[in-house]
């Protein structure tokens, strides 16, 4: 298959089933799916088994999203599709419109803009909905407007939702081994080598899951984010130590 789809993930089991079935919706049929798994104690690797992903050894989301793209090279894919396993595609024609314009616009790595995502049941049935809080969304306004403008510079931002083709992945040597940042630090380290990074128009928003703001609280959230990114534009890099999660 030309193109992968590659999911981190780490008992997921909550989140994994929205995004994989948002997957088997889709339009475009033409690609695989990878679950790369940090040895889950849930059911995660049976849901993957259920709708019919390959699963990878795993990691923190950079090893993990490394060890896929590995494999699914291997097996001949050309575009690799990196998304968080708590995402969520919104349309049906997604993957086919993001595809599209990848190739069109002659990109080397590409993203989205994100809005954040609630999940209710309305007669019965699972609904994704956005988020009306408006301080989540405001912060994702802000976080949409700084990928937006940074996309044309030499530190363009990303997250959650990227692509990239083989040739760009493997020049820049994947992804860095770094807890926070790594997604941001892939699409710097492609524009530094003369790739072209864009964020993609046709395919819309994709929705992000609330998970971290819900359990850590709203404020406590902002302050590492803020905290995180100030470091990053200073230099700092978060490299991965093996018992240390900064999300954790």
């Amino acid at each position: 298959m030309e193109v992968a789809v590659i999911i981190p993930t780490k008992n997921e089991e909550n989140s994994l089933p929205h995004l994989l079935s948002s997957l088997k919706k889709q339009t475009f049929r033409k690609f695989k799916t990878y679950v790369c798994d940090s040895d889950s104690t849930d059911k995660t690797k049976e849901i993957a088994k259920k709708y019919g992903a390959i699963i990878t050894k795993g990691g923190l989301p950079a090893i993990a999203r490394d060890h896929g793209a590995r494999e699914a090279i291997k097996k001949g894919a050309k575009i690799l599709i990196f998304i968080d396993a708590d995402v969520i595609l919104p349309t049906k024609d997604f993957l086919e419109k993001s595809v599209k314009e990848f190739k069109e616009r002659k990109l080397d790595v590409a993203s989205t803009e994100i809005i954040p995502c609630l999940i209710k049941k309305i007669k019965g049935k699972e609904r994704f909905l956005p988020s009306k809080d408006v301080r989540l969304m405001l912060f994702y306004s802000i976080y949409n407007l700084i990928m937006r403008k940074s996309q044309n510079g030499k530190r363009p931002f990303m997250q959650n939702y990227m692509i990239s083709n083989k040739e760009t992945h493997k020049k820049i040597g994947g992804f860095e081994n770094l807890e926070f940042g790594e997604d941001s630090e892939y699409s710097k380290k492609a524009v530094e080598k003369g790739f072209k990074f864009k964020l993609l128009e046709t395919p819309g928003k994709v929705f992000v899951s609330i998970r971290r703001f819900k359990e850590k609280g709203f404020l406590r959230m902002l302050i590492l984010y803020l905290y995180f990114n100030a470091r990053v534009l200073m230099g700092h890099k978060f490299i991965i130590q093996e018992k240390r999660g900064y999300f954790k």
